[in-house]
């Protein structure tokens, strides 16, 4: 049996620009990018509110080995949207220098909250806590293990 089990942000509104983001700072590489607008072309029973053209309604990004899925809306249609702090991504690597860079290049953007600052601890030669402007809890972590 193969399958892949891939993180899945919904982002409220703030879909395209945490894309952006990813690309930017965490070299992100877009897989798949549909906007409202390209819905609507495909289902045209597709309904959004005025001026949410550009708003995604799905998308697939490659970060290092791995993929992330973003769109706007929540995945539980049943409960109000909410930021929350039940999850994080974690980035790892075992090259000291490539988690270091990513860290750097993260925290230059002035919307970005560092909740602990890259350095060595009893599990890791480097790790850190980053919460992105999306609201997204990214950890960085210098890791001894081959997963």
């Amino acid at each position: 049996m193969n399958f892949e089990v891939i993180p899945f942000l919904s982002l409220n509104g703030q879909a395209a620009n945490a894309i952006a983001f990813y690309e930017k700072y965490l070299h992100a590489k877009v897989l798949l990018k549909v906007t409202y607008k390209q819905m609507k072309e495909m289902d045209p029973a597709f309904e959004y509110s005025e001026g949410q053209d550009e708003y995604i309604t799905h998308s697939v990004l490659e970060i290092g080995q791995n993929k992330i899925m973003i769109a706007e809306e929540a995945t539980d249609p049943s409960r109000p949207w909410q930021l929350g702090n039940s999850f994080s991504l974690c980035i790892q690597s075992k090259d000291h220098t490539t988690i270091q860079q990513l860290y750097d290049a993260v925290t230059e953007h002035k919307d970005v909250t560092v909740l602990v600052p890259l350095q060595a601890n009893s599990f890791s030669s480097g790790y850190a806590i980053i919460r992105d402007p999306f609201g997204v809890v990214i950890q960085f972590v210098v890791t001894r293990h081959d997963f």
